[in-house]
């Protein structure tokens, strides 16, 4: 490569660096035009930052009554989707329970009564149906 050569590329190199910060540089130019001009149509005068600071203040009182509003429902409405969402399942859950404890478990054993409180216990049942 000729020294020639050299300097052609060299200044083709320069010439494509400066047209991207030229074009860099031109898109940030319109993007601080855009935002000058979004602040000059702002009202900048005493009356006008007033205004802008009581809507802030207003806007600012309204998030926090309503976000007090919620934190104070927040426990009653956690305690009641709690007791509404597991209360069908845990019924459930008992029942199917209880079925299994029922096949598990052996029959209790029936107690044997003597002769005489067989008699006995007739005796009182007669008396018991005649009152």
């Amino acid at each position: 490569m000729t020294l020639q050569e050299r300097f052609g590329a060299l200044e083709a190199e320069a010439k494509g660096r400066i047209r991207r910060a030229l074009s860099t540089g031109n898109a940030k130019l319109l993007e601080l035009d855009g935002a000058l001009a979004k602040v000059a149509k702002d009202d900048w005068t005493v009356p006008g930052i007033r205004r802008h600071v009581d809507e802030l203040r207003s806007r600012a009182g309204n998030l926090r009554s309503e976000a007090t509003k919620r934190a104070q429902d927040l426990p009653g409405e956690a305690v009641s989707r709690i007791a509404t969402g597991s209360r069908a399942p845990l019924q459930t859950l008992a029942k199917q329970l209880a079925e299994l404890a029922k096949k598990l478990e052996p029959p209790a054993p029936k107690a044997v009564k003597s002769a005489e409180a067989k008699g006995e216990g007739k005796g009182e049942a007669k008396v018991a149906k005649a009152s």
